[in-house]
Protein backbone atom coordinates (compact mmCIF):
# COMPACT_ATOMS: atom_id res chain seq x y z
CA UNK A 1 0.00 0.00 0.00
CA UNK A 2 1.08 2.91 -0.91
CA UNK A 3 2.09 5.98 1.55
CA UNK A 4 0.36 9.02 1.79
CA UNK A 5 2.74 12.26 1.50
CA UNK A 6 1.36 14.97 3.54
CA UNK A 7 1.52 18.74 2.60
CA UNK A 8 0.67 21.96 4.51
CA UNK A 9 -0.98 24.35 1.79
CA UNK A 10 -1.60 28.04 3.78
CA UNK A 11 -3.06 30.25 1.80
CA UNK A 12 -2.84 34.38 2.31
CA UNK A 13 -5.04 36.98 1.86
CA UNK A 14 -2.15 39.95 0.88
CA UNK A 15 -4.54 42.91 0.91
CA UNK A 16 -5.96 42.11 4.27
CA UNK A 17 -2.34 41.03 5.89
CA UNK A 18 -1.07 44.96 4.58
CA UNK A 19 -2.36 46.22 7.62
CA UNK A 20 -0.08 44.37 9.77
CA UNK A 21 2.99 44.77 7.62
CA UNK A 22 4.76 46.81 10.04
CA UNK A 23 4.21 43.71 12.88
CA UNK A 24 5.17 40.83 10.47
CA UNK A 25 8.62 42.95 9.21
CA UNK A 26 9.96 41.85 12.72
CA UNK A 27 10.18 38.60 11.10
CA UNK A 28 12.51 39.70 8.37
CA UNK A 29 16.56 39.09 7.81
CA UNK A 30 18.25 42.35 7.23
CA UNK A 31 18.78 41.60 3.59
CA UNK A 32 14.71 41.18 3.21
CA UNK A 33 14.13 44.62 5.30
CA UNK A 34 16.42 46.18 2.69
CA UNK A 35 14.83 44.22 -0.10
CA UNK A 36 11.57 45.84 0.50
CA UNK A 37 12.96 49.20 1.25
CA UNK A 38 13.63 49.23 -2.20
CA UNK A 39 9.84 48.83 -3.57
CA UNK A 40 8.76 51.74 -4.85
CA UNK A 41 5.05 50.81 -4.25
CA UNK A 42 3.85 50.65 -0.65
CA UNK A 43 1.42 47.72 -1.89
CA UNK A 44 4.08 45.75 -3.81
CA UNK A 45 6.51 46.56 -0.32
CA UNK A 46 3.38 44.78 1.98
CA UNK A 47 2.90 42.32 -0.24
CA UNK A 48 7.05 40.97 -0.10
CA UNK A 49 6.93 41.43 3.55
CA UNK A 50 3.76 39.35 4.16
CA UNK A 51 4.79 36.27 1.68
CA UNK A 52 8.66 36.49 3.38
CA UNK A 53 7.36 36.84 6.81
CA UNK A 54 4.73 34.06 6.88
CA UNK A 55 7.31 31.54 5.18
CA UNK A 56 9.76 32.39 7.71
CA UNK A 57 7.15 31.54 10.74
CA UNK A 58 5.83 28.78 8.95
CA UNK A 59 9.28 27.10 8.26
CA UNK A 60 10.18 28.24 12.18
CA UNK A 61 6.89 26.64 13.67
CA UNK A 62 7.69 23.34 12.20
CA UNK A 63 11.65 23.32 13.33
CA UNK A 64 10.52 24.87 16.67
CA UNK A 65 13.03 28.13 15.86
CA UNK A 66 12.85 31.61 15.84
CA UNK A 67 11.50 33.23 12.59
CA UNK A 68 14.59 35.33 11.97
CA UNK A 69 16.92 31.67 12.68
CA UNK A 70 15.11 30.42 9.61
CA UNK A 71 18.57 30.04 7.23
CA UNK A 72 17.50 30.50 3.47
CA UNK A 73 20.21 28.89 0.60
CA UNK A 74 19.36 29.58 -2.80
CA UNK A 75 19.71 27.29 -5.75
CA UNK A 76 21.32 28.77 -9.34
CA UNK A 77 18.01 29.78 -10.52
CA UNK A 78 16.91 31.30 -6.98
CA UNK A 79 15.04 28.58 -5.52
CA UNK A 80 15.14 28.72 -1.59
CA UNK A 81 15.76 25.81 0.25
CA UNK A 82 17.10 24.86 4.19
CA UNK A 83 20.50 24.15 4.31
CA UNK A 84 20.09 21.71 7.38
CA UNK A 85 16.93 20.63 7.46
CA UNK A 86 14.79 18.02 5.31
CA UNK A 87 11.30 20.60 4.85
CA UNK A 88 10.34 21.20 1.42
CA UNK A 89 8.34 24.55 0.45
CA UNK A 90 7.48 26.66 -2.01
CA UNK A 91 5.55 30.53 -2.59
CA UNK A 92 4.10 31.69 -4.83
CA UNK A 93 1.61 34.71 -5.15
CA UNK A 94 -0.33 36.78 -7.87
CA UNK A 95 -2.50 40.34 -7.15
CA UNK A 96 -4.29 39.66 -3.90
CA UNK A 97 -3.66 35.85 -3.07
CA UNK A 98 -0.92 33.79 -2.04
CA UNK A 99 0.01 30.14 -1.83
CA UNK A 100 2.60 28.43 0.56
CA UNK A 101 2.93 24.52 0.24
CA UNK A 102 5.52 22.64 3.16
CA UNK A 103 6.12 19.06 3.00
CA UNK A 104 8.87 17.04 5.30
CA UNK A 105 8.14 14.03 2.48
CA UNK A 106 8.54 15.47 -1.00
CA UNK A 107 10.08 18.08 -2.83
CA UNK A 108 7.44 20.52 -4.30
CA UNK A 109 6.93 23.54 -6.66
CA UNK A 110 3.51 25.65 -6.78
CA UNK A 111 2.01 27.88 -8.34
CA UNK A 112 -0.80 30.47 -8.35
CA UNK A 113 -2.25 33.01 -10.74
CA UNK A 114 -4.84 35.54 -11.00
CA UNK A 115 -7.15 34.79 -14.09
CA UNK A 116 -7.46 37.85 -16.30
CA UNK A 117 -8.72 38.50 -19.36
CA UNK A 118 -6.40 38.78 -22.52
CA UNK A 119 -5.21 42.31 -23.77
CA UNK A 120 -3.93 42.71 -27.11
CA UNK A 121 -4.63 38.97 -28.34
CA UNK A 122 -6.50 35.97 -27.62
CA UNK A 123 -4.75 33.31 -25.20
CA UNK A 124 -4.64 30.86 -27.88
CA UNK A 125 -2.19 33.65 -29.55
CA UNK A 126 0.08 33.64 -26.82
CA UNK A 127 -0.16 29.79 -26.17
CA UNK A 128 1.02 29.32 -29.46
CA UNK A 129 4.58 31.35 -28.43
CA UNK A 130 5.23 29.65 -25.61
CA UNK A 131 3.11 26.61 -25.17
CA UNK A 132 3.83 22.62 -26.47
CA UNK A 133 2.10 21.41 -29.74
CA UNK A 134 -0.47 19.60 -27.97
CA UNK A 135 -0.84 22.15 -25.67
CA UNK A 136 -1.69 24.46 -28.39
CA UNK A 137 -4.39 21.66 -29.86
CA UNK A 138 -5.98 21.20 -26.46
CA UNK A 139 -6.71 25.08 -25.90
CA UNK A 140 -7.71 25.23 -29.63
CA UNK A 141 -9.99 22.82 -29.04
CA UNK A 142 -11.91 24.50 -26.19
CA UNK A 143 -14.43 26.55 -26.55
CA UNK A 144 -14.09 30.70 -26.46
CA UNK A 145 -16.37 30.71 -23.07
CA UNK A 146 -13.59 28.51 -21.45
CA UNK A 147 -10.47 29.93 -22.96
CA UNK A 148 -9.63 32.20 -20.39
CA UNK A 149 -9.37 29.57 -17.29
CA UNK A 150 -7.60 26.41 -19.30
CA UNK A 151 -5.18 29.25 -20.17
CA UNK A 152 -4.31 29.41 -16.44
CA UNK A 153 -4.88 25.84 -15.82
CA UNK A 154 -2.08 25.15 -17.80
CA UNK A 155 0.11 27.85 -16.84
CA UNK A 156 0.00 26.76 -13.27
CA UNK A 157 0.18 23.55 -13.97
CA UNK A 158 3.77 24.13 -15.72
CA UNK A 159 5.34 26.55 -13.87
CA UNK A 160 4.42 24.35 -11.12
CA UNK A 161 6.65 21.94 -12.63
CA UNK A 162 9.25 24.19 -13.24
CA UNK A 163 9.01 25.23 -9.78
CA UNK A 164 9.51 21.85 -8.33
CA UNK A 165 13.05 21.55 -9.82
CA UNK A 166 14.03 25.27 -9.03
CA UNK A 167 14.23 26.67 -12.93
CA UNK A 168 11.68 29.25 -13.04
CA UNK A 169 10.90 30.21 -16.92
CA UNK A 170 14.65 29.03 -17.97
CA UNK A 171 13.27 25.74 -19.06
CA UNK A 172 11.52 26.71 -22.60
CA UNK A 173 7.69 25.58 -21.75
CA UNK A 174 7.40 23.80 -24.79
CA UNK A 175 9.68 21.28 -23.85
CA UNK A 176 7.26 19.16 -21.95
CA UNK A 177 3.00 19.11 -21.94
CA UNK A 178 0.32 19.41 -19.06
CA UNK A 179 -3.33 18.63 -19.12
CA UNK A 180 -5.26 21.21 -20.65
CA UNK A 181 -8.71 21.22 -19.62
CA UNK A 182 -9.75 23.30 -16.81
CA UNK A 183 -12.05 20.36 -15.53
CA UNK A 184 -10.39 17.44 -15.94
CA UNK A 185 -7.27 15.98 -13.92
CA UNK A 186 -4.42 17.89 -13.70
CA UNK A 187 -1.63 15.91 -15.23
CA UNK A 188 2.10 15.70 -16.54
CA UNK A 189 2.17 14.37 -20.16
CA UNK A 190 5.63 14.37 -21.61
CA UNK A 191 8.92 16.09 -20.96
CA UNK A 192 11.80 16.24 -23.17
CA UNK A 193 13.91 17.50 -20.71
CA UNK A 194 13.33 14.68 -18.05
CA UNK A 195 11.18 11.55 -19.49
CA UNK A 196 11.80 9.76 -16.13
CA UNK A 197 9.84 12.40 -14.38
CA UNK A 198 6.40 10.96 -16.44
CA UNK A 199 6.75 8.16 -13.46
CA UNK A 200 8.21 10.07 -10.66
CA UNK A 201 6.24 13.74 -10.60
CA UNK A 202 2.25 14.02 -10.15
CA UNK A 203 0.58 17.46 -10.55
CA UNK A 204 -2.58 18.64 -8.76
CA UNK A 205 -4.83 21.69 -8.92
CA UNK A 206 -4.99 23.38 -5.81
CA UNK A 207 -8.25 25.30 -4.39
CA UNK A 208 -7.94 28.74 -4.64
CA UNK A 209 -9.97 32.13 -4.49
CA UNK A 210 -12.43 32.82 -6.82
CA UNK A 211 -11.35 34.43 -10.34
CA UNK A 212 -7.66 32.11 -9.40
CA UNK A 213 -6.12 28.97 -10.49
CA UNK A 214 -3.60 27.17 -8.19
CA UNK A 215 -1.08 24.05 -8.96
CA UNK A 216 1.10 21.77 -6.94
CA UNK A 217 4.07 19.56 -8.40
CA UNK A 218 5.79 16.59 -6.29
CA UNK A 219 8.36 14.88 -7.23
CA UNK A 220 6.01 11.36 -5.66
CA UNK A 221 3.40 9.52 -7.39
CA UNK A 222 2.42 8.21 -3.95
CA UNK A 223 -1.14 10.37 -2.85
CA UNK A 224 -1.13 13.37 -0.91
CA UNK A 225 -3.21 14.59 1.99
CA UNK A 226 -3.51 18.54 1.64
CA UNK A 227 -4.48 19.92 4.86
CA UNK A 228 -5.50 23.83 3.83
CA UNK A 229 -5.08 27.08 6.17
CA UNK A 230 -5.86 30.73 5.27
CA UNK A 231 -4.31 33.71 6.94
CA UNK A 232 -6.12 36.95 6.58
CA UNK A 233 -4.78 38.83 9.22
CA UNK A 234 -1.72 37.97 11.40
CA UNK A 235 -3.56 37.01 14.28
CA UNK A 236 -5.21 34.23 12.70
CA UNK A 237 -2.18 32.67 12.33
CA UNK A 238 -1.82 31.03 15.75
CA UNK A 239 2.26 30.76 15.77
CA UNK A 240 1.69 34.77 15.81
CA UNK A 241 -0.21 34.52 18.73
CA UNK A 242 2.60 32.64 21.07
CA UNK A 243 4.16 36.07 21.35
CA UNK A 244 7.42 35.49 19.03
CA UNK A 245 6.68 38.10 16.79
CA UNK A 246 6.78 41.53 18.12
CA UNK A 247 3.97 44.12 18.96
Amino acid sequence: MSRSIPVALWRLSLESLASSAPRLATCLSDSEKERAARFVFERDRTRFIACRAVLRALIADHLDIEPTDVLFVYGEKGKPSLANHRLFFNLSHSHNEACIAVSSEAALGVDVEYIRPPTRNAWVDLARRFFSPAEIKALSNLPDSMQSEAFFACWTRKEAYLKLHGLGLSLPLDQFSVSVDPVSQAKLCATQWRPDDINQTAIYDLPTGSGYRSAIAVASTDPITITESRISRAESFPFFQKGLVGQ
